[in-house]
């Protein structure tokens, strides 16, 4: 059964960019087996995706659609989409969350930390798995057609013998990193916490004396860092067992910290067996890394074959990749261990109007570099010469900003200087970031939010921001051996990663057809990286590129701003006229030529 989207949508219009994704699929649907959508703000992915599944199990009455997203948030969007998708085509939805948004029945503590969401021993012992909520949560999912899930649940939580035939990942781009989601760090005082046998902490030790005083990495033996990864799983399993024999002895007095160090144990030991199956498939790596500033070691453990540990959850089926930046599409299939022969890759345009959110790169822009001592200090001058004007422009015109650091060393310089420009800022330090987040977006605190890490994820519609600043190309540190690693492995990595960060900042000030804004770019490495890596770049985003000074894109900031006030006046004219709408035609048209409706009017003023 082939259904139209009209007929399936729940609103009353189809944009035409969900027209056209939805027919190239549909005719294309047997041929494929994966198909990758660049699908930008605005151009309605979420219901293409839901017409796509009706459709499809209108078809297949026993299929079952697994929905993949990043984040809790967007678990919770897709469900109250889906839930309407469902009344209207009689299927059923379910979602499934981490352990955290489940409360534990027999655990007295308070606690909101379900200590089995994994299945350790506990859970298979626990006498309320009938009124536990994530036991409940896990057998409605297995019942349900369409299933909700975040990376993590995907990955790792058994969800039956019915596997998905048919499966969306949401936010797609963020599978170009999904071995973090397998990587594990350990550090010593991690080690301390969770065993007091000497073994580990002794190779810990042995290793320590490896690095020299100047030296900040080193790679540890494949061998020698298997081995240690066994002896740790045998540590941690009987942790484990210890655990849960105290907690199904004496439920009703468990402390939060056993609640916390269980779930702990589980999760390195999932991570850890994840590993240690095939190490050279994994290409896998051990980097001791030595924390100068706080004199903490820590041992990383990074597989680089992301295709290896991956390809399996995308075989049999089809899948649907989407996000407003797929990027280079060939590329990400090849990462995930797919031949790019067999999907089709879809690039939309952008429903919002191009010359509403022009992202400029300023012409006076110069190759940006931290690289030594020198170079910093030109960089950071030249920010601090060309963002003080737009910084002052956001204090005189009372306009709200974003500034968007490639670290938190330039962070700290950009709050410095927009408080000197009298604005008020909202940032945050390491990990902290939701809460700054919050408190510019809900609480409307700051002239500015400045940070270092929320390049992605948030919203500042309308007046929550007009201009967003971006000082420098957000490189990752090259002399991080992790990245070395990638980057000699997958040659397009580093380009390919810096240009979809980059796009996906420049979404974050305009979220509606309406809406108005500016992107500033400082850093002419763009330059550079935009003629290498034109394949990455979105035709949406293309089209937006400009080069203008910085005194020219001052004036058509004020010049936006000013068609923006003059529209916001006409609209609230226009609203006054409409008082007289429900008079009959003759009454109105008397009053209007009577001089009595320009009296009404003054009178409000």
């Amino acid at each position: 059964m082939n259904s139209t989207i009209s007929d399936l949508i729940i609103h009353p219009t189809v944009r035409p960019q969900q027209q056209r994704t939805y027919n190239q699929i549909q005719e294309k649907w047997a041929r494929f087996s994966s198909f990758f959508c660049s699908l930008p703000t605005g151009s309605g992915k979420t219901d293409i995706a839901a017409c796509l599944l009706s459709n499809y199990l209108l078809a297949n009455s026993n299929g079952k659609i697994d929905i993949i997203v990043p984040y809790k948030m967007h678990q919770d969007f897709w469900n109250s989409v889906l839930q309407q998708y469902g009344r209207k085509h009689g299927f059923s939805v379910a979602l499934l969350k981490g352990r955290a948004a489940y409360y534990c029945p027999i655990i007295k503590s308070g606690a909101n930390i379900s200590p089995c969401a994994f299945d350790p021993p506990y859970a298979r012992t626990c006498r309320s798995r009938q009124r536990c909520p994530l036991l409940k949560a896990r057998r409605q999912i297995r019942k349900s057609q369409v299933r909700i899930l975040n990376w993590w649940v995907f990955k790792y939580v058994d969800l039956g013998e019915d596997k998905a035939t048919f499966r969306i990942f949401d936010e797609a781009h963020n599978l170009l990193n999904l071995e973090t989601l397998v990587r594990v760090e350990i550090s010593l005082s991690l080690l301390r916490s969770l065993t007091n046998d000497g073994k580990p902490l002794i190779i810990f030790q042995e290793w320590e004396k490896t690095l020299s005083d100047n030296k900040q990495f080193t790679e540890i033996d494949l061998q020698e860092g298997m081995d240690f990864l066994h002896i740790l799983k045998g540590v941690l399993a009987k942790k484990e067992l210890l655990i849960a024999k105290e907690m199904n002895t004496r439920p009703d007095s468990i402390s939060l910290e056993s609640l916390r160090e269980l779930r702990r144990v589980t999760e390195l030991m999932i991570a850890i067996s994840d590993l240690i199956e095939n190490p050279s498939a994994a290409d896998l790596a051990f980097y001791l890394q030595k924390d100068r500033g706080k004199g903490t070691l820590k041992l990383t453990v990074q597989p680089f074959d992301i295709a290896y540990i991956f390809s399996k959850l995308f075989r049999g089926g089809k899948n649907l990749f989407m996000s407003a930046t797929i990027g280079d599409g060939a590329y990400l299939a090849k990462l995930l261990g797919m031949d790019p022969k067999h999907c089709l890759f879809i690039k939309e345009s952008s429903a919002f109007d191009k010359n509403n959110h022009p992202f400029v790169l300023l012409k006076e822009a110069k190759k940006l570099s931290t690289a030594n001592s020198e170079k910093k200090r030109e960089t950071f001058e030249f920010i601090q010469k060309y963002a003080q004007p737009f910084l002052r422009s956001l204090y005189k015109t009372q306009q709200r900003g974003l500034i968007l650091a490639s670290s938190f060393e330039l962070a700290r310089l950009m709050e410095s200087l927009a408080r000197a420009n009298g604005l008020v800022v909202i940032t945050h330090t390491a990990g902290k970031s939701d809460s700054a987040v919050r408190s510019f977006i809900d609480s409307k605190k700051g002239d500015v939010l400045i940070t270092p890490s929320a390049w992605e994820g948030i919203s500042l519609d309308d007046d929550l921001a007009r201009l967003c600043l971006i000082p420098k190309v957000p490189f990752p540190m090259m002399f991080d051996p992790i990245i070395q690693r990638k980057v000699k492995k997958y040659p397009n990595f580093l380009e390919n990663n810096v240009l979809i960060t980059i796009q996906q900042a420049h979404g974050r000030i305009q979220r509606n057809p309406s809406d108005w804004g500016m992107t500033i770019f400082f850093d002419g490495n763009f330059r550079w990286l935009k003629s290498k890596r034109k394949n990455s770049l979105e035709p949406w985003f293309i089209d937006r590129i400009t080069e203008q000074t910085a005194h020219e894109a001052l004036h058509l900031f004020e010049t936006m701003l000013e068609a923006s006030n003059k529209s916001l006046k006409e609209s609230e004219n226009s609203q006054n006229k409409k008082n007289f709408s429900r008079m009959k035609k003759t009454d109105r048209e008397w009053l209007q030529t009577s001089g009595l409706a320009d009296l009404l009017n003054k009178s409000k003023e």
